[in-house]
């Protein structure tokens, strides 16, 4: 019986011990961790406030900074990123506002100035040439005013989305102008997306627009479908676009310096305003070389679901 029980506490004595070790060694797991957290959390609060004290400065300043990257983890170095994207945004908002601001200038110190001349010798005023000055301002306010308001609602949500047969539209469309030059239409049967239609055919008035603007002798629409993806392309013959201003001519207030063959040069909004109206349709627009020798404008969208 004493034998047993000495046996009994020899096998179970090293087991207590192997225990007893787990336990410690557990333990000091335990303190390590909490310790590294600590120690890494307090150096993320320290990284969150220095970007928030960096984001103080440059609200204070006028001159467009970002957030410097470091040697962050993955999620602050996401957070930095979306915030210099979103300092990037505000700086192009700031220098459109600017240059929006330029705009309404120039017409309206050329009315003051007309109109001022006018009132100090009446009796030598041309008055049909100051009223035809004033128009010309007029016009062009109106214009800043009408682009400005279709940049605001292609941002905005909409709830009229439906199914569009794009050849449809097209035709349509084409149909109710009246053009110096006639339009040629190839649509392929059958091209449906899902789309806000009146934003469809502002596109579409302003590629024409800027094709009857350059074409010499034609202008060509080009409807087709492939791999679940719609393609809608303006084409001309005109002097076509640059490569070298491909992407920026989507810039709002810019303008090629390249004669046109007709009307009056635009405002520099309405291709921004097309590639607007792109983006919130989940599409793609940009520029290439046309096989009638000029510009050859492509609005890409996702083909509408069965």
């Amino acid at each position: 019986m004493g034998r047993s029980i000495l046996k009994r506490l020899e096998r179970a004595g090293p087991r207590r011990d192997t225990d007893s070790h787990k336990r410690w060694w557990n333990l000091v797991m335990m303190l390590a961790a909490a310790v590294s957290g600590r120690m890494f959390i307090r150096r993320l609060l320290r990284r969150v406030r220095t970007i928030s004290g960096d984001l103080a400065e440059i609200n204070v300043s006028d001159e467009h900074a970002q957030i410097t990257q470091q040697h962050d983890p993955r999620e602050v170095t996401q957070l930095v990123d979306n915030i210099n994207a979103s300092l990037d945004m505000l700086e192009r908002e700031r220098q459109f506002a600017s240059n929006i601001a330029h705009e309404i200038r120039s017409p309206l110190a050329g009315i003051r100035v007309t109109v001022e001349e006018a009132t100090a010798r009446p009796g030598e005023a041309d008055y049909p040439r100051v009223l035809e000055a004033v128009l010309r301002g007029v016009d062009r306010l109106e214009a800043l005013a009408t682009a400005l308001l279709l940049i605001a609602r292609s941002r905005a949500a909409q709830a009229d989305w439906e199914r569009v047969d794009l050849c449809e539209l097209v035709r349509q469309e084409v149909a109710d102008r009246n053009d110096p030059i006639s339009i040629e239409v190839i649509c392929a049967p059958g091209v449906r997306v899902t789309a806000m239609r009146t934003r469809i055919c502002q596109i579409l008035t302003n590629l024409l627009d800027n094709a009857q603007h350059h074409a010499i002798n034609q202008v060509q629409v080009h409807i087709r479908r492939s791999d679940g993806i719609a393609r809608l392309m303006v084409s001309d013959d005109g002097p076509g676009v640059p490569e070298k201003d491909r992407e920026r001519i989507f810039d709002r207030m810019y303008q090629l310096k390249s004669i046109s063959q007709r009307g009056r040069p635009g405002i520099g909004l309405g291709l921004a305003i097309t590639r607007d109206i792109a983006n919130a349709h989940h599409g793609a627009v940009w520029v290439e070389s046309s096989p009638l020798g000029g510009a050859c404008f492509i609005l890409q969208l996702p083909i509408a679901a069965p």
